[in-house]
């Protein structure tokens, strides 16, 4: 996976994760946000690598509060989770080499001092 595509799929999860800071612990789209977030991984890093380890990490970090725990407790553990996700998404993108932008470099004869060569059309 090139850098310019896996800093596309690193965004999207950024921005997947920012949103879901507003939405209730164990929302259906968190788990469809992860499976992205671990297939992504695996699929830039592979499933023993660094990065991968450091997904178990997070996921390891705190064990979730019990489903009977009280409602603040529960989000401030989710919100705890998704900031230590988004940090670890942008050390991921951090990583990426940067783009260097390619330009054309127009050649000019040295002979001709700038000028255009319009000797192919036809001067009627």
């Amino acid at each position: 996976m090139d850098a310019r595509h896996a800093r596309q799929h690193l965004d999207e999860l950024h921005g997947a994760a920012v949103w879901l800071r507003s939405s209730a612990p164990e929302h259906p789209r968190y788990r469809l946000w992860l499976g992205d977030l671990i297939e992504f991984t695996r699929a830039a890093y592979g499933l023993e690598s660094a990065e991968m380890t450091a997904v178990r990490d997070v996921l390891r970090a705190e064990p979730r509060p019990r489903a009977d725990a009280p409602e603040d407790v529960r989000v401030q553990a989710h919100l705890a989770r998704l900031n230590r996700f988004i940090a670890l998404i942008d050390r991921f993108a951090a990583a990426l080499p940067e783009e260097i932008p390619l330009t054309e470099i127009e050649r000019r004869d040295p002979h001709r001092n700038g000028t255009r060569d319009d000797s192919s059309q036809d001067n009627a």
